[in-house]
């Protein structure tokens, strides 16, 4: 019996060819539930076979809720008599499943398979995708928001080993974007989205100059305070005279931190990562002070090793040089990251404009994990400016810096550009 392209077909004369299909098992529970549903309302789409054998092609769920209903007969349709369209549609059906693809080829199929679909039917919705392609709906969400990543040329998301860290990028990427909203406001009240070179860092005492600031705020505070370890009057394998020096004493970092407290509420958003450095000798304090300020600190420091083994030697007599250097990591608001990087990593020192001055490749890895295009900086005490320049090369929208000393915050501008 023909209706138009669709056969009455004999179940028993059709064949499925287990091995060559690559799809994951169907439950019982999903034939009978299938079969319940062709029992009230009959077969919406006919099954798929070759004109000749008679070989499955699709439709293997449908197939076996026939078989279930005890039906005789299955409607069908030749697959050289199907529209190159629909050819297509079956093609990502059956790629949806196989187990040799790729999670990125799967999730482009997957894509593809509810954008053909959606062309066809405007009232689509990912729920009749994730139906017709036996996925849970939740599934279907990620793997088109990570598809939707990969066709955007997103090369973190598409180089990702595995789909579970390119979908934990997205759900944090989908967690920052109330920050591109501040970007969006700032545009349109004609603040622009960087400031200049020439302004980026300014010369000024954060100690006042947080008094009356006004602008932006921040969800991202990076913390190189002058370590309270007396280095400017230690010999650390440079010459002081021409990169200069600053005051290191204990009073001097703790007013620091002081004020970085009642800073805050002026300063930074209610979701905003800490990258804050700090010398050993007050771990258990420091990382107290940042927690009762309210952020969640990571108890593991993030660790910079000069590979040139360049270090303060406290005492020559009795123990050894310190070549590495440590910085807390925190957040207030549960601010998601971009990417996990490890907590360590060795770069050489560096001397070129300062006496203390930090890795800018050292912190660009760092800071992988939470500077992207919704990133606003601020660095109090910006010294080379290298944390700033590591903030733009990786895409931060907005940033500002300040600098007590004029000739630092000179050479920093100046290196900026």
């Amino acid at each position: 019996m023909t209706s138009g392209t669709f056969r009455s077909i004999e179940i028993e004369s059709i064949s499925v060819n287990r091995a060559g299909r690559q799809r994951k098992e169907i439950s019982q529970e999903d034939i009978e539930a299938l079969g319940e549903s062709i029992r009230k309302i009959g077969l919406i789409h006919p099954i798929v076979i070759q004109r000749d054998t008679h070989e499955l092609i699709a439709g293997e769920r449908r197939f076996l809720a026939h078989k279930w209903l005890g039906l005789t007969h299955v409607m069908s349709q030749y697959a050289d008599e199907v529209d190159p369209l629909e050819l297509k549609v079956i093609e990502l059906e059956e790629n949806t499943r196989r187990k040799d693809l790729t999670w990125q080829e799967q999730c482009l199929a997957i894509d593809e398979y509810n954008s053909i679909m959606l062309q066809r039917d405007p009232t689509w919705t990912q729920s009749s995708t994730a139906a017709a392609l036996l996925l849970p709906e939740g599934t279907v969400t990620e793997k088109l928001a990570v598809a939707k990543e990969i066709k955007a040329g997103n090369s973190i998301i598409a180089d990702a080993p595995r789909f579970s860290t390119a979908r934990g990028i997205v759900r944090r990427a989908e967690s920052r974007k109330g920050d591109e909203v501040v970007a969006q406001i700032l545009e349109m009240e004609g603040t622009p989205k960087k400031e200049e070179p020439e302004s980026t860092i300014l010369n000024t005492d954060f100690r006042e100059w947080y008094k009356t600031y006004t602008g932006p705020l921040f969800n991202l505070i990076h913390c190189d305070f002058p370590y309270g370890i007396n280095a400017d009057k230690r010999q650390q394998g440079y010459n002081h005279e021409e990169l200069g020096s600053y005051a290191d004493t204990e009073d001097h970092y703790w007013s620091l931190v002081d004020t970085l407290q009642e800073a805050l509420p002026r300063i930074a958003q209610e979701s905003v990562h800490l990258l804050f450095w700090f010398s050993m000798n007050f771990y258990g304090e420091t990382r107290e002070r940042l927690q009762a300020m309210g952020f969640s600190i990571d108890p593991f420091p993030l660790i910079w090793v000069k590979s040139d083994n360049i270090g303060l030697l406290p005492d020559p007599e009795r123990g050894p040089r310190r070549i590495y250097e440590t910085a807390l990591f925190g957040s207030r608001g549960d601010r998601k990251i971009v990417r996990a990087t490890s907590n360590a990593v060795s770069f050489p020192s560096v001397r070129d404009s300062h006496m203390s001055e930090k890795s800018q490749s050292a912190l660009e890895h760092f800071m992988k994990m939470f500077v992207d295009g919704s990133t606003s900086i601020l660095d109090p005490t910006a010294g080379s400016g290298s944390a700033l320049r590591a903030a733009k090369n990786l895409g931060a929208y907005y940033i500002k810096g300040l600098e007590i000393n004029e000739e630092f915050a000179k050479r920093a501008n100046e290196r900026l550009k």
